[in-house]
Order: structure tokens, then C-alpha cells, then sequence
């Protein structure tokens, strides 16, 4: 049976703490969304984290979640996240705009701005930032207060702003990380792919770590088509990496192709015509992977 506690990120009270399966614990808050944060990570956070790093926290979780991802806090990425800087004003005022939108039942219906689900949405510590924040949007005729108690509406102008938004390869931030799920490479991961794709200003998914309840090929496909970019590893050879990464050059997204240094001899003639990073170390990979992103895509919208 679930139980009330409050968020171990943003501190509010009485979030539903779901029973562990794991090292970790599992909450659904009002404010953050759904997420995972494992023990080691948790002791990291400690009660000494300020409420700018949790509302840094926060906004990462809830963009993850709201991607479709129930996401993971690690003692990996943990350092990752709250070294980022935050979007810039205009971006979270955006994101705010975004959030307005979700779940409207007609044209000039009304959202509440000051529902706790906000202050994530747009990396926000205070509601007075958010107020601050719809300011920017009304000045621009793109949202209307309607009341003093935090009612809005979007104006016809915002709903032209939210069509032009709706192309998925250029606000996504999310990086498809296809591979052999060995525990061989398990440390490839946490310490190559992982930190590589963050380094680079973007947010990793590989498809194991994300809780759904969908087939799990429709789910990969749902995920790659949500993402920014594929990094396809052919450690191994498994098949499911280069159907993935063909059907991400289907739909016209970058793929970046790696393999360790003693899988290489067997890597498909086909593969060996891209520009593949061979990587010995995790180490390695993880630099070479954020510089070759970079070079290409240019630094993502988390890059610090």
C-alpha cells in the first residue's frame, strides 16, 4: 500500500510514496511528477540542499517525467544535474505556457498558475517566480490573467506560439541510448553513455530504465521518436541496435554509432562506412561521445 511522506526533492508533504522494489525510493508528487531516487543518492542530498539545487532537481524530474519516463536520480548523474544551469527566462516561460496547454477541454479554457505542478515546469523556486514569469507571457499577448487566485487563459495568439512549438527534433533534449543490456557494459553506461550525453547538455534514456507499462517495442519506438538523437552502440552486435538505429535514420534523426575497440572486427560493412567512435575506456567514451555531440548538434539546452 502506498503511504504519505513528504517529496524527498522538493519537500512537499503528503506525495505517494509507492513500495520499493529496490535500493531506492519511488514518489508521486504534485509538484515534481514521478521519479526514483536511489539510497546512495538520497544520502548525497542530505538535508542541506538549498531550495534553488531541489527546485534545479525538480525541473529536471518533471521534464523527464513529462517526456514519459518515470526518471532515476543516481549518485551518476545527481552532480550532473545540479551543476546544470537552469533554462533561460524565456524558456521557462515557454515550458509555462507548455504546461498551461496540457489537458485543456476546449478552446479558452482556464489553467490555475499556481498549482504546484508550475514551479517544476519552469525550474521555478518560488511562486513568485512563476507570477514573474506569466508576466512575460502576458506582455507578449500570449496568456491573459482572468483572476486574482491564479486562473489564465490562453490567448489566440498562444495558440498560434504552442503550433509553431509542436516539431519534436527541435525541443527535445532527449538522447535514445541503444545497446547490449550486458552487465559487461553496465559500467559502459553509468560512466560512458550516461555522463557523455549529459556532458553534452542532453538527457540519456536507455529503454530498461524507463518504467511503462507498454510492449517494450513500442515503447522503443515511442521513445525514439521522442528524442533528439539515437547513440547506437554495436558492443556485441545485438540485432535490436541496428534496428533501432536504422529506424532513427528513418525518421531523419542524428545517429551516432560506437563500439568497443574488440568488437570492432566484427562491426557490418554497412556500419563502417559512418563515422564510428571505437572506445577502450569508459573514460574515454564519455569525452569523446560529449565532444562529438557537441560538434554536430551543438551544446543542448542543459549544457552548464
Amino acid at each position: 500500500m502506498s503511504e504519505k511522506d513528504p517529496c524527498v526533492i522538493c519537500t512537499t508533504k503528503f506525495v505517494e510514496t509507492i513500495p520499493p522494489t529496490g535500493d531506492h525510493v519511488h514518489q508521486k508528487c504534485p509538484r515534481c511528477g514521478e521519479f526514483k531516487v536511489t539510497g546512495s543518492a538520497l544520502a548525497m542530498m542530505g538535508a542541506g540542499l538549498g531550495v534553488e539545487k531541489r527546485a534545479k532537481l525538480s525541473g529536471w524530474v518533471f521534464s523527464q517525467w513529462r517526456a514519459g519516463a518515470i526518471p532515476m536520480i543516481t549518485t551518476s548523474n545527481l552532480n550532473q544535474i545540479l551543476t546544470r544551469s537552469i533554462p533561460s527566462v524565456e524558456e521557462r516561460a515557454i515550458q509555462l505556457l507548455v504546461e498551461g496547454s496540457r489537458d485543456l477541454k476546449h478552446l479558452g479554457a482556464h489553467f490555475n498558475v499556481l498549482e504546484p505542478r508550475f514551479l517544476a515546469a519552469t525550474y521555478s523556486a518560488t511562486r513568485e517566480d512563476v507570477i514573474f514569469l506569466l508576466k512575460v507571457l502576458e506582455q507578449q499577448y500570449l496568456v491573459n490573467s482572468v483572476t486574482m487566485d491564479g486562473e489564465c487563459e490562453i490567448t489566440p495568439p498562444g495558440y498560434m506560439k504552442l503550433d509553431e512549438l509542436r516539431v519534436p527534433e527541435s525541443t527535445s533534449s532527449q538522447g535514445f541510448v541503444a545497446m547490449w543490456f550486458s552487465d559487461d557494459l553496465n559500467t559502459a553506461y553509468s560512466d560512458g553513455f550516461e555522463p557523455g550525453v549529459f556532458g553534452a547538455g542532453y538527457d540519456p534514456l536507455r529503454i530498461d530504465k524507463a518504467e511503462h507499462i507498454n510492449r517494450i517495442d513500442d515503447e522503443i519506438i515511442r521513445q525514439i521518436k521522442a528524442s533528439r538523437f539515437v547513440v547506437a552502440d554495436f558492443t556485441g552486435h545485438r540485432g535490436g541496435v541496428y534496428f533501432e538505429a536504422g529506424f532513427a535514420l528513418g525518421l531523419g534523426l542524428p545517429v551516432f554509432w560506437t563500439c568497443r575497440q574488440d568488437h570492432m572486427e566484427e562491426l557490418h560493412f554497412d556500419i563502417r562506412q559512418f563515422n564510428c567512435i571505437f572506445w577502450q575506456s569508459s573514460d574515454e567514451l564519455a569525452e569523446r561521445l560529449a565532444i562529438r555531440l557537441e560538434a554536430v548538434l551543438g551544446p543542448g539546452p542543459n549544457k552548464s
